[in-house]
Protein backbone atom coordinates (compact mmCIF):
# COMPACT_ATOMS: atom_id res chain seq x y z
CA UNK A 1 0.00 0.00 0.00
CA UNK A 2 1.48 3.14 -0.89
CA UNK A 3 -0.69 5.69 0.89
CA UNK A 4 -4.31 5.43 1.88
CA UNK A 5 -6.22 5.42 -1.43
CA UNK A 6 -4.17 2.98 -3.47
CA UNK A 7 -3.71 -0.67 -2.86
CA UNK A 8 -0.54 -2.22 -4.91
CA UNK A 9 0.02 -5.78 -5.79
CA UNK A 10 1.58 -8.36 -8.11
CA UNK A 11 -0.39 -10.53 -10.10
CA UNK A 12 0.92 -13.03 -12.83
CA UNK A 13 4.18 -11.13 -12.81
CA UNK A 14 2.28 -7.34 -13.63
CA UNK A 15 2.32 -4.63 -11.24
CA UNK A 16 -1.57 -3.56 -9.98
CA UNK A 17 -2.59 -0.44 -8.61
CA UNK A 18 -5.88 -0.49 -7.10
CA UNK A 19 -7.74 2.60 -6.14
CA UNK A 20 -11.26 1.97 -4.84
CA UNK A 21 -13.56 4.98 -6.15
CA UNK A 22 -17.32 5.76 -6.39
CA UNK A 23 -18.43 3.39 -9.02
CA UNK A 24 -16.30 0.75 -7.75
CA UNK A 25 -12.01 0.17 -8.08
CA UNK A 26 -9.96 1.84 -10.62
CA UNK A 27 -7.21 -0.45 -11.74
CA UNK A 28 -3.75 0.38 -13.16
CA UNK A 29 -1.69 -1.98 -14.85
CA UNK A 30 2.33 -2.33 -15.36
CA UNK A 31 3.30 -2.40 -19.10
CA UNK A 32 4.31 -4.57 -20.98
CA UNK A 33 3.02 -8.01 -19.93
CA UNK A 34 -0.72 -8.01 -21.74
CA UNK A 35 -2.06 -8.21 -18.48
CA UNK A 36 -5.60 -5.97 -18.96
CA UNK A 37 -8.58 -5.23 -17.68
CA UNK A 38 -10.16 -8.46 -18.65
CA UNK A 39 -7.60 -10.30 -16.94
CA UNK A 40 -8.43 -8.66 -13.78
CA UNK A 41 -11.78 -9.57 -14.39
CA UNK A 42 -10.86 -13.07 -14.11
CA UNK A 43 -8.56 -13.06 -11.02
CA UNK A 44 -11.46 -11.41 -9.44
CA UNK A 45 -13.74 -13.90 -10.64
CA UNK A 46 -16.14 -11.09 -11.60
CA UNK A 47 -18.46 -13.69 -13.82
CA UNK A 48 -19.28 -15.89 -10.86
CA UNK A 49 -23.01 -15.40 -10.01
CA UNK A 50 -23.23 -14.30 -6.94
CA UNK A 51 -26.82 -14.52 -6.55
CA UNK A 52 -27.22 -17.93 -7.99
CA UNK A 53 -24.51 -19.09 -5.44
CA UNK A 54 -26.51 -17.43 -2.48
CA UNK A 55 -29.74 -18.71 -3.35
CA UNK A 56 -27.70 -22.30 -3.75
CA UNK A 57 -27.31 -21.53 0.27
CA UNK A 58 -30.89 -19.99 1.14
CA UNK A 59 -31.84 -22.16 3.56
CA UNK A 60 -28.76 -22.25 5.82
CA UNK A 61 -28.79 -19.40 8.49
CA UNK A 62 -25.76 -19.51 9.33
CA UNK A 63 -24.72 -19.03 5.80
CA UNK A 64 -27.22 -16.40 5.52
CA UNK A 65 -25.58 -14.21 8.86
CA UNK A 66 -22.49 -14.53 7.36
CA UNK A 67 -23.53 -13.18 3.89
CA UNK A 68 -25.18 -10.32 4.96
CA UNK A 69 -22.18 -9.43 7.17
CA UNK A 70 -19.42 -10.17 3.98
CA UNK A 71 -22.26 -9.77 0.81
CA UNK A 72 -19.93 -9.29 -2.46
CA UNK A 73 -16.86 -11.10 -0.88
CA UNK A 74 -15.69 -12.88 -4.33
CA UNK A 75 -13.06 -15.99 -4.38
CA UNK A 76 -9.69 -14.84 -6.57
CA UNK A 77 -8.75 -17.10 -9.24
CA UNK A 78 -4.96 -17.14 -8.09
CA UNK A 79 -1.95 -18.89 -10.55
CA UNK A 80 -1.48 -22.26 -9.43
CA UNK A 81 2.27 -22.29 -8.67
CA UNK A 82 2.00 -18.87 -6.30
CA UNK A 83 -1.10 -20.60 -5.10
CA UNK A 84 0.43 -23.77 -4.19
CA UNK A 85 3.81 -22.31 -2.75
CA UNK A 86 2.31 -20.28 -0.31
CA UNK A 87 -0.27 -22.82 0.62
CA UNK A 88 3.03 -25.05 1.44
CA UNK A 89 4.37 -21.80 3.24
CA UNK A 90 1.46 -21.28 5.57
CA UNK A 91 1.77 -24.38 7.26
CA UNK A 92 2.35 -23.73 11.02
CA UNK A 93 2.30 -19.74 10.35
CA UNK A 94 0.44 -16.30 10.53
CA UNK A 95 -0.36 -13.98 7.68
CA UNK A 96 2.28 -11.39 8.30
CA UNK A 97 5.07 -14.29 8.26
CA UNK A 98 3.97 -15.87 5.22
CA UNK A 99 4.08 -12.71 3.02
CA UNK A 100 7.30 -11.76 4.18
CA UNK A 101 8.25 -15.63 2.93
CA UNK A 102 6.65 -14.91 -0.44
CA UNK A 103 8.15 -11.58 -0.52
CA UNK A 104 12.00 -13.22 0.20
CA UNK A 105 11.09 -15.87 -2.64
CA UNK A 106 11.23 -13.04 -5.40
CA UNK A 107 13.50 -10.92 -4.36
CA UNK A 108 16.29 -14.30 -3.63
CA UNK A 109 14.91 -16.43 -6.61
CA UNK A 110 12.62 -14.26 -8.90
CA UNK A 111 13.26 -11.60 -12.18
CA UNK A 112 13.77 -7.97 -11.20
CA UNK A 113 10.87 -6.64 -13.63
CA UNK A 114 10.95 -2.93 -14.40
CA UNK A 115 7.81 -0.96 -15.61
CA UNK A 116 6.32 2.81 -15.44
CA UNK A 117 5.95 2.85 -12.15
CA UNK A 118 9.88 1.65 -10.80
CA UNK A 119 10.86 -1.84 -10.32
CA UNK A 120 9.83 -4.81 -8.57
CA UNK A 121 10.55 -8.65 -7.87
CA UNK A 122 7.90 -11.30 -9.70
CA UNK A 123 7.31 -14.64 -7.75
CA UNK A 124 9.78 -16.70 -8.92
CA UNK A 125 9.15 -19.76 -11.30
CA UNK A 126 9.34 -23.70 -10.33
CA UNK A 127 12.75 -23.76 -12.36
CA UNK A 128 13.96 -20.63 -10.21
CA UNK A 129 12.77 -22.24 -7.11
CA UNK A 130 14.54 -25.27 -7.92
CA UNK A 131 17.76 -24.12 -9.33
CA UNK A 132 17.78 -22.07 -5.82
CA UNK A 133 17.48 -25.09 -4.23
CA UNK A 134 16.58 -26.23 -0.56
CA UNK A 135 19.64 -24.73 0.79
CA UNK A 136 18.73 -21.56 -0.57
CA UNK A 137 15.35 -21.59 0.94
CA UNK A 138 16.02 -22.24 4.08
CA UNK A 139 18.46 -19.51 4.64
CA UNK A 140 16.17 -16.79 3.55
CA UNK A 141 13.41 -18.43 5.97
CA UNK A 142 11.79 -21.23 5.19
CA UNK A 143 12.55 -23.53 7.93
CA UNK A 144 11.30 -27.35 7.28
CA UNK A 145 8.80 -25.96 4.37
CA UNK A 146 11.91 -25.36 2.02
CA UNK A 147 12.28 -29.13 1.22
CA UNK A 148 8.63 -29.33 0.76
CA UNK A 149 8.86 -26.34 -1.85
CA UNK A 150 12.35 -27.20 -3.31
CA UNK A 151 10.74 -30.86 -4.20
CA UNK A 152 7.96 -29.57 -5.32
CA UNK A 153 9.46 -27.37 -7.94
CA UNK A 154 11.88 -30.10 -8.59
CA UNK A 155 9.01 -32.68 -9.31
CA UNK A 156 7.66 -30.01 -11.48
CA UNK A 157 10.28 -28.85 -13.78
CA UNK A 158 11.27 -33.07 -14.04
CA UNK A 159 7.98 -33.71 -15.04
CA UNK A 160 7.33 -31.09 -17.29
CA UNK A 161 4.11 -30.35 -15.26
CA UNK A 162 1.68 -27.39 -16.43
CA UNK A 163 -0.31 -26.97 -13.10
CA UNK A 164 -2.93 -24.38 -14.95
CA UNK A 165 -3.94 -28.14 -17.16
CA UNK A 166 -5.47 -29.45 -13.60
CA UNK A 167 -8.35 -27.01 -14.18
CA UNK A 168 -9.54 -29.23 -17.01
CA UNK A 169 -9.78 -32.33 -14.57
CA UNK A 170 -12.43 -33.27 -12.25
CA UNK A 171 -12.03 -32.12 -8.42
CA UNK A 172 -11.16 -35.65 -7.68
CA UNK A 173 -8.66 -36.13 -10.61
CA UNK A 174 -7.12 -32.88 -9.55
CA UNK A 175 -6.97 -33.64 -6.10
CA UNK A 176 -4.79 -36.99 -6.51
CA UNK A 177 -2.15 -35.58 -8.38
CA UNK A 178 -1.81 -32.34 -5.94
CA UNK A 179 -1.78 -34.63 -2.71
CA UNK A 180 0.97 -36.53 -4.73
CA UNK A 181 3.27 -33.24 -3.68
CA UNK A 182 5.21 -33.70 -0.59
CA UNK A 183 3.80 -31.27 1.96
CA UNK A 184 0.78 -31.14 0.42
CA UNK A 185 -2.14 -32.66 2.20
CA UNK A 186 -5.99 -32.68 1.81
CA UNK A 187 -6.40 -28.91 3.65
CA UNK A 188 -3.86 -27.61 1.13
CA UNK A 189 -5.01 -29.22 -1.50
CA UNK A 190 -8.33 -27.62 -1.16
CA UNK A 191 -7.15 -24.63 -0.95
CA UNK A 192 -5.41 -24.53 -4.24
CA UNK A 193 -8.26 -26.30 -6.11
CA UNK A 194 -10.76 -23.27 -4.41
CA UNK A 195 -8.51 -20.65 -5.05
CA UNK A 196 -6.65 -20.96 -8.24
CA UNK A 197 -7.93 -24.14 -10.28
CA UNK A 198 -11.59 -23.19 -10.54
CA UNK A 199 -13.21 -26.03 -8.23
CA UNK A 200 -15.86 -24.24 -5.90
CA UNK A 201 -16.64 -27.46 -4.61
CA UNK A 202 -13.20 -27.87 -3.11
CA UNK A 203 -13.65 -27.15 1.23
CA UNK A 204 -10.36 -26.88 2.73
CA UNK A 205 -11.07 -27.43 6.37
CA UNK A 206 -8.56 -25.19 8.99
CA UNK A 207 -9.17 -24.82 13.00
CA UNK A 208 -11.78 -22.44 12.15
CA UNK A 209 -14.01 -24.08 9.91
CA UNK A 210 -13.68 -27.13 12.38
CA UNK A 211 -15.09 -25.47 14.86
CA UNK A 212 -17.85 -23.50 13.08
CA UNK A 213 -18.52 -26.71 11.75
CA UNK A 214 -18.57 -29.14 15.26
CA UNK A 215 -20.44 -26.07 16.67
CA UNK A 216 -23.10 -24.99 14.30
CA UNK A 217 -23.98 -27.80 12.17
CA UNK A 218 -22.78 -31.20 13.37
CA UNK A 219 -24.84 -31.88 16.94
CA UNK A 220 -26.30 -35.01 18.22
CA UNK A 221 -24.99 -38.45 16.35
CA UNK A 222 -23.36 -36.28 13.67
CA UNK A 223 -20.74 -35.26 16.30
CA UNK A 224 -19.30 -38.37 15.49
CA UNK A 225 -18.20 -37.50 11.96
CA UNK A 226 -14.34 -38.14 12.87
CA UNK A 227 -12.13 -34.42 11.59
CA UNK A 228 -10.61 -36.38 8.55
CA UNK A 229 -14.46 -36.78 7.12
CA UNK A 230 -15.12 -33.05 7.83
CA UNK A 231 -14.87 -32.32 4.17
CA UNK A 232 -16.79 -34.52 2.59
CA UNK A 233 -19.89 -34.42 5.35
CA UNK A 234 -19.47 -30.07 4.17
CA UNK A 235 -19.41 -31.00 0.27
CA UNK A 236 -22.44 -33.23 0.53
CA UNK A 237 -23.87 -30.90 2.62
CA UNK A 238 -23.24 -27.39 0.94
CA UNK A 239 -23.05 -28.96 -2.87
CA UNK A 240 -21.60 -27.74 -5.95
CA UNK A 241 -20.72 -24.46 -4.61
CA UNK A 242 -19.18 -25.97 -1.18
CA UNK A 243 -16.27 -23.33 -1.43
CA UNK A 244 -17.77 -20.37 -0.93
CA UNK A 245 -19.59 -21.79 1.99
CA UNK A 246 -16.11 -22.58 3.15
CA UNK A 247 -15.22 -18.27 3.00
CA UNK A 248 -17.92 -17.17 4.54
CA UNK A 249 -18.57 -19.05 6.94
CA UNK A 250 -14.52 -18.77 7.73
CA UNK A 251 -14.84 -15.03 7.89
CA UNK A 252 -17.68 -15.33 10.07
CA UNK A 253 -16.11 -17.45 12.46
CA UNK A 254 -12.68 -16.11 12.83
CA UNK A 255 -13.35 -11.85 12.61
CA UNK A 256 -16.73 -11.79 14.83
Amino acid sequence: MNNTDVNEGIVEGTRIRVTQVEEGIHCEFGGGTGFDENSMEKYLRLDDDMSLIYSHMSGDDYFNRAQKLYNGLHILRQDPWECLVTFICSANNNIPRIKSLVNSMAIHCGQRVIDQFGDFYAFPTPNEVFEFGEHGLRSIGLGFRAKYVAKVAGMIVEEETDLKYYRTLSYEEALENLIRFPGVGDKVANCVLLFSMDKLQAFPVDVWIKRVLRENYLKGGEKKIPDNGLRVWAQEHFGQFAGYANQYLFHQKRLT
